[in-house]
């Protein structure tokens, strides 16, 4: 049988749990003056817990390592390198956020599992965010984006994967100066392979893997129309009007985000690992509330770098959702300037905790949450993508909170309908049952 045990360096794991320390002691200070329902202790159980989580990762150095930290890199916690081929501690980051999103699901994994869940989701963020970058800073055009989006994503789920023919369709399409990344996107896919085609229920979430992948391969190519280059705002609005979604007349700057966000992919990625198979009502109670979820976290990450896309000539949905109009005419970025005042940013922000609201309704609805992880999630969801404002736009994080600070408190009052001692009986017994049934 295959070997599926696969391990991060201790390197990339020692700044996915500093990352946890930081961001969850910035949110923590957001407790004390917030109102949101959610008790401390309780949420530095889910912060705790993930830390450990993340230990277990690298505790045997006789699996096979998986080093992700670019050559030279420097360790400055949360400060970026975006002058780099490969933003590796922003997608660090990123990837810290997808290490929580097994507090929702660790209690119905075998222990073996849960380390495996957690490295593969930091595998497929890492992946996710090499190729954003690459195509961000090379001169792929619409066509060639999404080759290079479908190539790589399918292959990390190909129960057939050819390695050597992988490889040699990976090196035709990577431009000169992007080659140093080959290894890294090589080693990322095969061992993202393993993990996933060997999980328990991998070969059942195979077709909704695929079609997410179809999606942000498409969603993701349409963005070459954003950049000065090909900009073309217009298609991209024509093309995005007919997305998937799950409410009508939901704008088609939302639509598109919705395709290439990766938020339901990892939860996906967990439940492959589950001890049981998800049932069909389940996974679409979940789809559901996360498909908003996914909306917000692509703007709650452009929105902070509205100018500094800007300047490397790109317009992002951020700037799109505030300045439609504007901007949707335009043959060219130079010298265009939005003016973006207080109440744009504001506005802007008030309507991500309205769909932040509609996503913590949806995943509600249908499964029960005694740990309150979706409170936890949803206060950790602007730490972690707003994290370039802490100690500079502190206001702005606590205005989206502050928005979704009802619904918050809902979601606590509903989580107190279950009886939580429930969940600490181990895997087999009839808890676990009553979950997934």
């Amino acid at each position: 049988m295959l070997r599926r045990e696969v391990a991060i360096s201790p390197a990339d794991v020692s700044l996915l749990r500093s990352n946890v320390s930081k961001l969850g002691g910035y949110a923590l200070g957001l407790l004390d003056n917030l109102d949101l329902g959610i008790e401390k202790a309780t949420f530095k159980e889910h912060l705790q817990r993930t830390k450990q989580q993340l230990d277990g990762i690298a505790e045997d150095q006789n699996l096979l390592s998986v080093a992700l930290r670019p050559r030279g890199y420097t360790d400055r916690g949360l400060i970026e390198e975006t002058n780099l081929p490969w933003n590796y501690p922003q997608t660090l980051r990123f990837a810290t956020g997808a290490c929580m999103i097994s507090q929702k699901y660790f209690r119905w994994m075998r222990q073996e599992n849960i380390g495996r869940s957690i490295a593969a989701k930091v595998l497929y963020k890492c992946q996710t965010g090499i190729l954003d970058d690459l195509i961000d800073k090379g001169d792929y055009n619409y066509l060639e984006a999404k080759d290079l989006y479908h190539l790589v994503l399918s292959s990390m789920t190909d129960p057939s994967l050819d390695p050597n023919t992988f490889m040699k369709r990976l090196i035709s399409i990577l431009s000169q100066e992007q080659l140093p990344l080959f290894d890294t996107i090589v080693a990322i896919t095969s061992n993202f392979n393993l993990l996933f085609t060997l999980s328990p229920h991998g070969s059942d979430l195979f077709n909704q893997m695929e079609t997410l992948d179809e999606r942000v391969a498409l969603g993701q190519a349409l963005t070459m129309f954003e950049k000065e280059q090909h900009l073309d705002l217009g298609q991209v609005a024509s093309i995005s009007r007919n997305f998937h979604s799950l409410e009508e007349g939901i704008p088609w700057y939302e639509r598109l985000a919705s395709y290439v966000s990766g938020g339901t992919r990892y939860n996906l990625i967990d439940i492959s690992f589950l001890e049981r198979k998800l049932k069909k009502r389940r996974l679409e109670s979940f789809m559901n509330g996360w498909h908003f979820f996914d909306i917000i976290i692509v703007f709650l990450n452009n929105i902070v770098s509205v100018y500094e896309d800007l300047r490397d000539g790109i317009a992002n949905l951020s700037l799109v959702a505030m300045r439609e109009k504007d901007v949707l005419p335009l043959n060219t970025l130079k010298g265009y300037d939005p003016g973006l005042a207080l109440k744009d940013y504001e506005g802007h922000l008030l309507r991500l905790a309205k769909l932040a609201s509609k996503g913590l309704d949806g995943v509600l609805e249908g499964f029960p949450d005694p740990e309150q992880y979706y409170p936890f999630i949803a206060v950790m969801m602007p730490v972690v993508m707003l994290a370039d404002w802490i100690g500079k736009n502190d206001d702005m994080i606590i205005l989206y909170l502050e928005s979704l600070a009802p619904s918050i408190r809902k979601a606590v009052e509903r989580s107190s309908d279950y009886d939580r001692e429930k969940l600490q009986v181990p895997w087999r017994q009839k808890a676990v049952a009553r979950l997934l049934r």
